[in-house]
């Protein structure tokens, strides 16, 4: 006698099959499906992809395949589509309209096929990106990606950045980037300007390029380090000086926007302790803090000479306001402090502190747009301040390790994963 058991489960995977054949197989036998519309393509949320959708379906000889029955499904994002079922035309082709949602950054749309049976052949999604207003969307293409470094200018209107050793321009929306092509532009390693909107690009073979009409024409300035093929590290201080690390050679300044440079006396104690910020106070002297830890200093005789000034912590990065009040970021033990001074360096008074997941290197942390300060913590999320005095949790991410801000206010998060940003349109 056979084994009744057996026979319920042999019965049962036999209709199992017949109800939801698998859909390779399925394809590969009969049809061919696809959208005609380009997937991946870049959208704000709650608009239109195009003017429609089109799905079509082919059979084996490439003929077209009508009376196929679609059924078009969002399934991420929260769109509509105004035509959720209908056939395949005589062409083979099927057309909707799909307005995409605001829930996700990633929009799916979803056709699933029929024959003229009713049996069930296959799925095929059609994936679009939605930028969403208020919200952080994660964004891998290229080359926004890959942004390593940013201008905005508020006044002109334009945002340039580097990404995958190029310059780009911002275009019509925010996360368009058009290439600016010039013949001195080889290389590009970093991005800054000076109060008066002259922008400076170093790149990577030591050379320095700056435009002074808004990125529309460059010139090659005095390289200020000749005898090197290889990158250096530029700062523009708040008095429009250039200056230029590099550990190997003595430290420069240039004061005619890179035509002439001059170089630092021997045995000054900043070079050292490596590239870092530099700032001009209002009587005149000169704020330095390196690249390592506690290397903060001041000069009142135009960087000849310099006095070291002692604070808490392992001091890593400093900030001066217009106030000329210093904002000093400090590693203890686990944790990163802020730090006030008001007295040009006599003492410090702590503001806020934070646990990071691990310290690293600081770098654009120090972001300000409209009345608020945003303030980029490694390894820890971005902090928000009116007055730099009080703080709260703006966002807590910690695989941040650089913060810019576009022309327009959008938020430019790097992550540490070299092709990963995150965009953030603020209307609130």
């Amino acid at each position: 006698m056979k084994n009744p058991v057996l026979l319920i489960a042999v019965f049962c995977i036999t209709i199992s099959c017949v109800r939801y054949p698998d859909p390779e197989v399925k394809l590969v036998k009969n049809y061919s499906f696809g959208f005609m519309t380009q997937g991946g393509q870049k959208f704000l949320s709650g608009e239109w992809i195009n003017d429609s959708i089109t799905f079509y379906g082919n059979d084996n000889n490439n003929a077209q395949k009508d009376s196929v029955k679609v059924l078009f499904e969002v399934v991420k994002g929260g769109g509509t589509v105004t035509v959720p079922s209908a056939y395949t035309n005589k062409y083979g082709n099927v057309s909707t309209k799909w307005k995409l949602g605001t829930q996700s950054f990633e929009q799916e749309l979803r056709a699933i096929t029929y024959d003229t049976s009713g049996n069930y052949l296959t799925s095929t999604n059609l994936m679009e990106y939605g930028f969403r207003e208020n919200a952080w969307d994660t964004c891998t293409f290229s080359p926004d990606g890959n942004i390593m470094e940013m201008f905005a200018d508020t006044i002109n209107k334009f945002t340039l950045v580097i990404t995958n050793n190029q310059i780009y321009k911002e275009g019509d929306r925010y996360y368009l980037w058009e290439p600016v092509n010039d013949p001195v532009l080889v290389l590009p390693r970093t991005l800054m300007a000076d109060k008066n909107g002259v922008i400076y690009v170093s790149t990577w073979n030591g050379e320095l390029v700056k435009s002074s009409d808004h990125g529309n024409t460059w010139n090659t300035c005095t390289k200020p380090f000749p005898d090197r093929p290889y990158f250096f590290y530029p700062y523009i201080s708040n008095d429009n000086y250039v200056w230029a690390y590099i550990w190997d050679h003595p430290t420069k300044y240039s004061k005619d926007g890179g035509m002439s440079w001059i170089e630092l006396p021997d045995g000054n104690p900043i070079d050292p302790q490596g590239f870092g910020d530099i700032f001009r106070l209002k009587d005149g002297s000169l704020l330095f803090h390196g690249s390592g830890c506690c290397s903060l200093n001041r000069s009142f005789d135009n960087g000849q000479t310099w006095t070291k000034i002692e604070t808490p912590g392992y001091s890593v990065k400093i900030f001066v306001n217009e106030k000329d009040e210093f904002y000093l970021i400090s590693q203890g033990a686990g944790t990163i402090g802020i730090y006030k001074s008001t007295d040009y360096g006599i003492s410090f008074d702590p503001l806020y502190a934070i646990a990071p997941q691990f310290i690293t290197e600081m770098d654009k942390l120090f972001n300000k747009w409209g009345n608020f300060y945003y303030v980029l913590m490694p390894g820890f999320g971005i902090l928000k301040s009116y007055d730099l005095n009080t703080y709260d949790v703006y966002w807590t991410n910690k695989n941040l390790n650089k913060l810019f801000i576009d022309h327009n206010g959008v938020m430019i998060a790097k992550d540490w994963n070299m092709n990963t940003i995150y965009y953030r349109k603020n209307t609130e």
